[in-house]
């Protein structure tokens, strides 16, 4: 019976086994490998250029950050230079008005000490006036002469 005889039938399954299997593997060396090989080239020298762009950024990035830490250091330096100068410029502009107002109460002082010596002096003299005028006044009414006498 045909039907059981496996010998040849398992050596022609054979057979188209290993036909299929060199077509499937010539097919898969020659035209499905290539592309994927490529297809993976060129996603992995697509990975490679936006890694080292990545890399070129963060390397920018970092001088940027470097830049702006040395340019707000010199914008501390020099804010503080010029607190230290405003500071500097109000302490002698005070010293100056403190000085202009020093000077101006001792004249104030001296003008002061000038009138109230005009004023001694001109109350002295109106003193000794009003003195001369009441020795006078009282040597009249001693001395005064009553008709030819003298009354004491």
């Amino acid at each position: 019976m045909p039907q059981l005889e496996q010998v040849e039938f398992f050596i022609s399954q054979l057979f188209w086994l290993g036909v299929f299997f060199v077509i499937l593997f010539l097919v898969l060396t020659y035209f499905t490998l290539p592309k994927i090989r490529a297809f993976l080239n060129k996603r992995d020298e697509f990975v490679q250029s936006h890694i080292s762009k990545q890399d070129e950024l963060i390397k920018k990035a970092e001088q940027l950050i470097e830049n702006y830490e040395q340019k707000l250091n010199e914008a501390k330096n020099q804010a503080s230079k010029i607190i230290a100068e405003a500071k500097e410029s109000a302490l002698q502009d005070s010293e100056k008005l403190i000085k202009a107002t020093e000077d101006k109460i001792q004249q104030e002082i001296k003008n002061t000490e000038e009138r109230v010596s005009k004023e001694k002096s001109l109350a002295i003299e109106e003193l000794n006036d009003q003195l001369k005028d009441s020795a006078s006044t009282f040597l009249s009414k001693i001395t005064s002469f009553d008709k030819g006498n003298i009354k004491v």
